[in-house]
């Protein structure tokens, strides 16, 4: 597996806000950015983590 931080730290807030659009604002990072890395991190896993 490899995975990094920044994707363990976007999953975290995901998980917090149950919402990617919040996670992404709370990261200052756009909607379509955390989408990607959560993708990239379910990848790793073969399983949908939301």
């Amino acid at each position: 597996m490899h995975y990094t931080l920044h994707q363990l730290q976007i999953f975290l807030k995901i998980a917090q806000y149950q919402s990617i659009t919040k996670a992404s604002q709370e990261l200052h990072l756009t909607q379509p950015a955390v989408s990607i890395q959560l993708k990239n991190l379910q990848d790793q896993f073969s399983i949908p983590l939301t």
